[in-house]
């Protein structure tokens, strides 16, 4: 399933709207934000769409799944959106994370939970709030109720870092090396960001994730960043791939970067650094700019080639490094 979708469900007291673009979306919130309410208008829609009175727009079906439907309606329905709602046992089974895996269907996980097991995006956890617009609304009781992203605004960086950690330790590791030499550790998966950066409390702290799949490791590394000290911050593009393709190293159609969500097939990748990953390999198979991810290629380590990639980075991560 591809494509960017939105989602308006509504009826006499209560109005949503939603925006999705990937197979995996989180909307968080403390209670009475409205989560709940959210789900109980679907589960409702879907029990009777006309007498329910609860209108519902959307270019696709939207469903509630549950601990009893999940295993039927996921085997059985494509081109869906699928909402689930905290507290269900499923959410937490592997079984369910190797059907989100090559699903041909977009997921809407409610719940304050971490999922490790699922490579979510940094941009695509949300919460939900009321909108400013809602006194176009003439009942009393009515508000708006719309996403907005958790982590949009990301922490200023450390002037200065005394050292960069990287997600991981292949091509990424290679390049911003290359760059802060004698700087750069790795952490060796997402996991393990947290605990590296922990290490390193008594040093000015930049961490590099790739944000198209660290969603289940943020809140805890914003924790670190946003704590009673300033020496830890996050810089978390889509993924290294992106940041070659968006850097015009390799000429590729902007589509491509602005509207992903057209191209990065859910059947085929998990996440979009998947999807980035595979594009860059497959556009550069047998060129001199032919990409791998376990090793970089010298082409990318180029005196010209290191300055377009830094040219996209934000200008405190540079500095004098």
């Amino acid at each position: 399933m591809i494509g960017r979708y939105e989602i308006e469900i509504y009826n006499n007291k209560v109005h949503y709207q939603l925006t999705i673009t990937r197979n995996i979306t989180i909307i968080r919130g403390d209670s009475a934000t409205g989560k709940s309410e959210l789900i109980r208008l679907l589960t409702l829609y879907n029990s009777n769409p006309s007498s329910s009175g609860i209108t519902l727009i959307c270019d696709k079906k939207c469903i509630v799944l549950n601990d009893e439907n999940w295993e039927l309606f996921t085997g059985s329905y494509t081109d869906r959106i699928f909402f689930i709602d905290e507290g269900n046992e499923f959410l937490g089974k592997k079984e369910f994370a190797d059907v989100i895996k090559s699903a041909d269907n977009y997921f809407v996980i409610v719940s304050r939970e971490s999922f490790p097991q699922l490579p979510y995006s940094v941009d695509e956890i949300y919460g939900l709030r009321e909108s400013e617009d809602s006194g176009k609304y003439r009942q009393a009781k009515r508000f708006y109720n719309e996403m907005y992203k958790i982590y949009g605004k990301m922490p200023g960086i450390v002037n200065s870092p005394e050292i960069i950690i990287t997600e991981d330790s292949n091509s990424g590791y290679e390049f911003f090396n290359a760059i802060f030499k004698d700087k750069c550790v790795s952490a060796g998966g997402k996991s393990n960001v947290k605990n590296l950066i922990v290490q390193h409390l008594d040093q000015q702290v930049l961490a590099i994730v790739d944000g198209a799949a660290f969603g289940s490791e943020m809140q805890k590394c914003m924790e670190l960043s946003f704590g009673s000290r300033e020496g830890v911050s996050i810089f978390a593009p889509e993924s290294f791939e992106y940041l070659i393709l968006k850097s015009g190293i390799i000429e590729v159609p902007k589509a491509v970067i602005d509207e992903t969500w057209n191209y990065a097939d859910s059947v085929r990748f998990f996440s979009w650094e998947e999807y980035y990953t595979y594009y860059l390999s497959d556009v550069t198979r047998n060129e001199i700019s032919q990409y791998s991810k376990k090793k970089l290629n010298e082409y990318y380590k180029t005196k010209g080639n290191l300055e377009r990639i830094c040219e996209i980075l934000p200008d405190d991560i540079i500095g004098d490094g």
